[in-house]
């Protein structure tokens, strides 16, 4: 439904890295196996986010907000082929390393867009 790079201080510093990539589905269109751990932090809006990360190596599979449950976020490492991800936007530009130049994409927001 959308890819995305994220540069939230958030995904900084669950990442260790400048940005995130990711990409939305429909939270009912996937199935998952395998325990997942679950930690909760609030967003700027004020909704509790939920990141999933894989029991056995920790590794985060997605993340879920409560203002959209109705999707889940799955990282694009995630991906059998990570080369598949393709974004369309970038979000929170106004939190992005200064050292860094945001990838391509024909969107780009300074913080997350309105649903």
């Amino acid at each position: 439904m959308w890819s995305v790079n994220c540069h939230c201080r958030s995904c900084q510093k669950l990442s260790g890295a400048p940005f995130v990539s990711a990409f939305s589905v429909p939270a009912g269109s996937v199935e998952i196996s395998g325990a997942l751990v679950r930690f909760q932090r609030q967003s700027d809006a004020g909704h509790v986010v939920t990141t999933s990360h894989c029991a056995r190596c920790g590794s985060r599979v997605h993340a879920q907000s409560a203002g959209a449950a109705h999707l889940l976020n799955f990282f694009a490492t995630t991906l059998a082929n990570p080369d598949d991800f393709r974004p369309i936007s970038n979000v929170y530009l106004s939190e992005a390393a200064s050292w860094i130049e945001s990838p391509k994409a024909r969107f780009n927001f300074q913080r997350m867009p309105e649903a």
